[in-house]
């Protein structure tokens, strides 16, 4: 066997157990197409399945939503061999609707089974009305694994990040899991002061792996060994008989870009992506006080996916009025018109309003005495980096299209040999100094064609940073003026 086709795959099982135990193998010639979605902000995975029905599934099945669905899938690797199970997909989800049921032939349905792992259901239906000790971690560990609730098994944590202060105490009012998780994923930090943002933390489930707590410092060193590039592959011989995971080889071939969108900058200073600030009442000291985000401070701590902003910081802004050109060589003269201060400096952009009461559990006659177990108390501007936080990562985005991988997640970063969409003067580069084409996988979501046994991924990635200061970056020699 060798490698005439990329995104190849086995199916090994798509098998849908009713609740008689009666069973049914959608993989052979049923299923048109699978699709499985995880991303950074979602709990749980998620798919759909495409079926052409000749069996009447739905009724001498007798569907209801309650069926259960098991995946088995591996990716080919190598030349003839496939993926190990450390990077294949095996899961079981739960059936939850059926939609689009048409009928092409007399005899034939076509519609579409959507499915989700089954502790979605539990994670928004039990609720949690108890006081809760320990670390963020420790909570939501707790929380997570009770049998009676969301029943997420050891063996299928693959990463727990431990979140400090060790001593937290939280009262949870009678929240389901999902709003406690919610809420627990966007206050916890890992702490110290090297961190690349405060509270940035999430809770994610992959669709190879189990579920992770993990903080953003840790995607942003978790880096996929290989490089995809945007060079052809099917004009090339030599590919038949070449690792499908090789640099030039069939399952490392960007096969399509898109941009929904470089930059935002009206929806980022609204939101807070670049600076905000919070008004803190204290009732106890009946004082308030006022904490403020500033992008620029952020980036001088921590590991980014690249290192520096993507804007320009603490300059002042400016809206020039430009005059008619004169020739394709030299610059317009220019007015300024209108000032703006840096978008990094706008605190009032974005004003939140808060409290914050310390000692809420114990009964210490002396404020500064160290707390038995501390509550949410605003110490800095943790909550407004991590909107900021949230923000930036909707700035900077590109969707690629990949041969079908199954072990590719979301929280890792990902190299993509693209090149510049333009003409070449002469010896001159093109090469975009600030891109250093690194980006964080935040969505992904595999679509697989069972019949033919191919696939393609599609990654939504993000830029976070670049990777040099703006005003230092060199851009080519000549730019055109006019066309």
């Amino acid at each position: 066997m060798s490698n005439f086709q990329s995104g190849e795959f086995q199916l090994e099982s798509l098998t849908i157990v009713n609740s008689e135990k009666e069973s049914v193998d959608l993989s052979t010639d049923l299923a048109i197409n699978l699709r499985l979605y995880e991303s950074i902000y979602s709990k749980f995975v998620t798919g759909d399945v495409s079926v052409l029905d000749g069996l009447n599934l739905l009724k001498n099945f007798k569907f209801t939503g309650q069926e259960s669905l098991t995946i088995r899938m591996r990716q080919k690797e190598g030349v003839a061999d496939l993926s190990s199970n450390e990077f294949s997909i095996e899961k079981t989800f739960r059936i939850y609707k059926v939609v689009n049921i048409q009928r092409p032939l007399n005899n034939t349905l076509t519609y579409q089974l959507k499915f989700c792992d089954p502790r979605m259901f539990s994670a928004r239906t039990t609720r949690i009305s108890q006081t809760l000790r320990g670390s963020y971690t420790d909570m939501l560990y707790q929380v997570l694994q009770d049998p009676k609730g969301v029943n997420i098994k050891p063996n299928e944590i693959e990463s727990w990040e431990e979140t400090s202060p060790d001593k937290m105490q939280f009262i949870c009012p009678n929240w389901s899991v999902a709003e406690l998780t919610d809420h627990i994923v966007s206050e916890a930090s890992v702490g110290g002061g090297e961190q690349s943002w405060k509270n940035g933390m999430f809770f994610f489930q992959t669709i190879n792996g189990g579920f992770r707590f993990t903080s953003i410092d840790t995607m942003f060193s978790m880096e996929f060994p290989l490089v995809f590039s945007y060079k052809p592959r099917n004009a090339n011989i030599k590919t038949k008989d070449m690792d499908i995971n090789d640099y030039s080889g069939l399952n490392t071939e960007i096969m399509h870009v898109e941009k929904p969108a470089q930059f935002d900058t009206l929806r980022g200073v609204l939101n807070g992506a670049y600076a905000s600030s919070m008004k803190v009442y204290d009732p106890i000291r009946k004082l308030e006080s006022d904490i403020v985000y500033d992008m620029d401070e952020t980036f001088k701590r921590g590991q980014h996916v690249s290192g520096f902003p993507l804007i320009r910081t603490n300059i002042e802004e400016q809206t020039n009025t430009a005059d008619v050109l004169k020739d394709d060589f030299t610059p317009a003269d220019s007015k300024e018109f209108t000032n703006h201060l840096s978008m990094n400096k706008a605190f009032e952009s974005v004003v939140y309003y808060d409290c914050s009461n310390a000692h809420d559990f114990d009964n210490a006659e002396n404020l500064s005495d160290n707390e038995t177990f501390q509550t949410d108390v605003i110490r800095d501007n943790a909550v407004l980096e991590r909107k900021g936080l949230l923000e930036t990562l909707q700035q900077h985005r590109i969707v690629v299209t990949v041969p079908l991988r199954t072990d590719l997640t979301v929280g890792q970063i990902i190299r993509l040999n693209i090149p510049e969409p333009e003409s070449q003067q002469s010896k001159q580069s093109t090469k975009d100094n600030l891109n250093d084409n690194r980006y964080l996988i935040i969505d992904l979501c595999i679509n697989a064609d069972p019949i033919h046994n191919r696939g393609v991924c599609y990654l939504e990635c993000v830029k976070e940073s670049y990777a040099m200061d703006i005003e230092s970056a060199e851009v080519t020699d000549t730019i055109p003026r006019s066309i």
